[in-house]
């Protein structure tokens, strides 16, 4: 990939069809009807059960060798949230220009003290085994997706990495980085893989793309300027809900985030003007 030119992305993790996601991705909609540039990656889970990213008090979840078989979070039954069975859900982001999806996970849950991280510790073949009924299920729904995936967590272990290569998928997005200071050099340090380009995509495996993440909602503009001003790709994150359970997610997709994404694009238009490539990760990919 010959990177030449600051670039923008945008992508929304947890995209299910939730009774709050029309909400949700009515901002970002706002946003494209003002910045009609814009594009959006919609990671989205085919069967969420999740309830709770965390483990709760349950009395089970504390007892040694059990909480490793049991789900150690509340979960909606399985097929609640399945795609295949919200068909109105499916036609919005089929028919959403400026949209594209991807895969996260195929429940977003696990069994254990870390139930977000739904490939940790699996194998090449179990790992290969979960993107295969993921995909399966897009498209029993009839819901096309492009060949990547943000991981739950963005926890992408080397078992996972390989089985992406074997179903043919040709990029992830793992390491988040809100904090490192931006250089053309500077490398990820924070949450999910480590070591790679902060501000460029970067080939990790044969066939495997990686995009980073190095802006949300906590970030400052002046963050997302420097990005730019390197020749590096801005790449912004969301998550669909504000709460979920009892969790609270800082980049969730809030009116206060729409408002300060649009103060943000605003800038970036002004300053920048057409010197700027307003992409996505599914065609940077391709």
């Amino acid at each position: 990939m010959n990177w030449n030119r600051p670039a923008v992305c945008f992508s929304v993790d947890d995209v299910h069809p939730a009774p709050s996601a029309g909400e949700a991705l009515a901002h970002v909609q706002w946003l494209q009807q003002r910045h009609p540039q814009l594009r959006v990656t919609l990671f989205t889970t085919p069967d969420w059960r999740t309830l709770d990213p965390y483990p709760t008090g349950r009395f089970l979840g504390r007892l040694p060798f059990v909480r490793d078989h049991i789900f150690t979070v509340a979960i909606h039954p399985s097929g609640t949230y399945r795609l295949d069975r919200h068909e109105q859900f499916c036609s919005l982001l089929r028919s959403w220009k400026g949209a594209e999806v991807g895969l996260h996970g195929l429940h977003h849950v696990r069994r254990g003290m870390k139930p977000v991280l739904e490939f940790a510790e699996r194998t090449r073949g179990k790992c290969r085994n979960i993107l295969s009924e993921s995909m399966g299920i897009f498209d029993d729904a009839h819901l096309p997706f492009v060949p990547g995936m943000s991981p739950p967590g963005w926890d992408a272990p080397r078992p996972l990495l390989e089985a992406m290569v074997d179903a043919g998928l040709t990029f992830v997005a793992s390491a988040r980085d809100l904090e490192t200071p931006i250089t053309r050099d500077a490398v990820s340090n924070g949450t999910g893989l480590r070591g790679l380009s902060l501000v460029r995509p970067q080939r990790i495996e044969p066939g495997l793309w990686h995009f980073p993440t190095n802006y949300q909602a906590t970030s400052s503009i002046e963050r997302a300027v420097a990005i730019l001003d390197s020749g590096g790709l801005l790449s912004i994150k969301a998550h669909l809900l504000v709460q979920s359970g009892s969790y609270r997610a800082l980049d969730g997709l809030s009116q206060e985030y729409r408002d300060s994404l649009h103060r943000l694009f605003s800038t970036i238009e002004e300053r920048f003007g057409e010197d700027v490539w307003w992409t996505s990760m599914g065609e940077m990919a391709s």
